[in-house]
């Protein structure tokens, strides 16, 4: 009995997963040209309000060369993102230290922790109000609403990472008379990077929805923005354009989603095969 070379089977692989790929592609197609149909002759009585799939792509692919007011789509785009990097920043540097600390230490975990679990269930959207009297209209409300976004993930995640870590290590290194902050860079930081990459990866995507809705209310928007470019584009009536936006933002997020997998299998490649691809 012949066994299949391991580059072969590889290469079956990833044609079964492209197949499924486009399979998916084409049902999301499907389901989308039902829903404008239903939406536009079952509740509209025939008038046409929402765009067809073929519209929204073809008008998509026109945007991304198009200036409206001076910004195509990619401007808008990296607006966007440019916000959502600010706020994601803030949140790591403050969130993975916090993480560690209060992972570390029975003492803040006792003190801080219920501050923190208390403003967790809080919306990023509800500090919007907020953000706009603190700061004004300005990037230093949008990025603290993204910040908001996107420290719990981070700090959860660098917390239970230092719970998760072999203290035997800890225990060990303590004994050969490490301190405590060569234990927490040496032991601690290096046990927890998988689960700070996890965290990056999410609140880089809860980053991304809370920029859509700071821009849409008008935070910081002078430089533009895809949220403040779906938002003018509902209130001018243009909704193939308002269509391209949202999908622009699906296609953002799609991208953040896939370059965060790529690090993790290159950052992680010495964990076992199964767990990273797992991650």
């Amino acid at each position: 009995m012949e066994i299949e070379p391991l580059s072969n089977r590889k290469s079956t692989q990833y044609l079964i997963k492209l197949g499924y790929l486009l399979l998916s592609f084409l049902v999301f197609i499907g389901v989308w040209a039902l829903f404008v149909v239903i939406i536009n002759e079952g509740m509209n009585n025939g008038i046409r309000v929402l765009p067809s799939p073929f519209e929204v792509f073809q008008t998509f692919f026109h945007l991304l060369v198009t200036r409206i007011d001076g910004n195509n789509l990619l401007d808008h785009v990296g607006a966007s993102l440019f916000r959502v990097l600010l706020g994601v920043l803030y949140a790591f540097f403050i969130g993975v230290p916090l993480g560690v600390i209060i992972g570390s230490s029975p003492l803040f975990d006792r003190i801080l922790r219920p501050m923190l679990e208390l403003l967790r269930p809080i919306p990023p959207i509800a500090w919007i109000p907020m953000a706009i009297i603190t700061f004004g209209l300005g990037i230093l409300s949008s990025s603290f609403v993204i910040f908001v976004g996107a420290f719990f993930p981070i700090f959860q995640n660098a917390y239970d990472g230092v719970h998760r870590s072999n203290q035997v290590y800890a225990d060990v290194a303590r004994s050969l008379g490490a301190t405590k902050v060569d234990i927490a860079l040496e032991i601690t930081l290096p046990a927890i990077i998988p689960n700070i990459l996890t965290g990056l990866k999410v609140s880089f995507g809860v980053g991304w929805m809370c920029v859509i809705a700071a821009e849409m209310m008008g935070i910081d928007v002078n430089l533009g923005g895809i949220g403040y470019f779906i938002n003018y584009m509902k209130d001018v009536g243009n909704y193939a354009n308002m269509m391209a936006g949202m999908l622009m933002i699906a296609i953002v997020g799609l991208g953040i989603n896939g370059i965060f997998e790529l690090i993790e299998r290159y950052i992680l490649r010495w964990t076992p095969k199964k767990q990273t691809e797992e991650a």
